[in-house]
């Protein structure tokens, strides 16, 4: 159930995009606390990069949801990469979760821990998602890889000397 390339190529794109703005501001939040370095630059980097990560946020809630009939139910329904598939709907579902968390939640209590957890769930999407690809490819390759040469025998209306079927030597009788 490979994803047509426009669509492919918006997908990677943006988590792309939603990773490396992820991953870049864990860099400025731990570099803006930093006494030694200038914070004031670090506290605005991290603020691009927080509101870059939430825009591609949006955009990455609207692809997958598209994703659901696209590809995931013709997979699903066609007993195709059901493990990763389902690790990845489940790794998706929980960031969405924790973001939700992050956003709405009021407890400064509960917030390192949410933050944590969608953290570490979201440096795990390129190894769920590069897995699902190598998995759902490599099924794909097993399954258009050319069969063997078989000998078999197609009926004709030329008369073979022995017909290879013994339900067909009336037939071949009645056209002699």
């Amino acid at each position: 159930m490979r994803l047509k390339g426009a669509f492919r190529f918006a997908l990677y794109a943006i988590l792309g995009l939603l990773f490396a703005s992820g991953a870049l501001w864990i860099y400025a939040d731990q570099m803006k606390t930093r006494s030694e370095m200038d914070s004031e630059a670090w506290q605005q980097a991290a603020a691009l990069l927080l509101s870059t990560h939430g825009g591609a946020a949006m955009i990455t809630l609207l692809l997958l949801g598209a994703l659901g009939p696209m590809h995931v139910q013709r997979a699903w329904r066609a007993r195709k990469n059901r493990a990763t598939g389902v690790l990845s709907v489940a790794l998706y579902v929980l960031l969405i979760a924790t973001a939700f968390a992050l956003y709405y939640v009021g407890s400064e209590a509960l917030r390192p821990w949410i933050s944590t957890v969608h953290i570490a769930f979201g440096l795990g999407v390129p190894v769920v998602l590069t897995a699902h690809i190598v998995v759902g490819r490599s099924s794909v390759a097993l399954v258009s890889r050319p069969l063997p040469p078989q000998h078999s025998v197609a009926a004709t209306l030329v008369p073979a000397e022995t017909p290879a079927d013994a339900e067909l030597v009336p037939l071949m009788s009645k056209v002699s």
